[in-house]
């Protein structure tokens, strides 16, 4: 599934990112929130969490393959 709108984010390693040209793997929401896994070209993932009361709370973690696995681990 590919995201429609141009959605430029910047992530918590400073890194600005189109989300727009990520692949969604994982789509979480309930009424507070969102938690979101986009994968991108490169094959790095971008966790996206987002506060609907409070989008200066909202965070992009970029994160590579060893670190997927890492969690995949715990």
């Amino acid at each position: 599934m590919m995201i429609t709108d141009s959605e430029i984010v910047t992530t918590t390693c400073g890194r600005q990112l189109d989300l727009s040209t990520t692949e969604l793997v994982i789509e979480r929401s309930n009424s507070l929130f969102s938690y979101n896994i986009h994968k991108l070209k490169s094959g790095e993932y971008v966790i996206a969490e987002k506060f609907y009361a409070n989008p200066f709370n909202n965070r992009y973690i970029l994160l590579n393959d060893d670190q997927i696995e890492m969690l995949r681990n715990l």
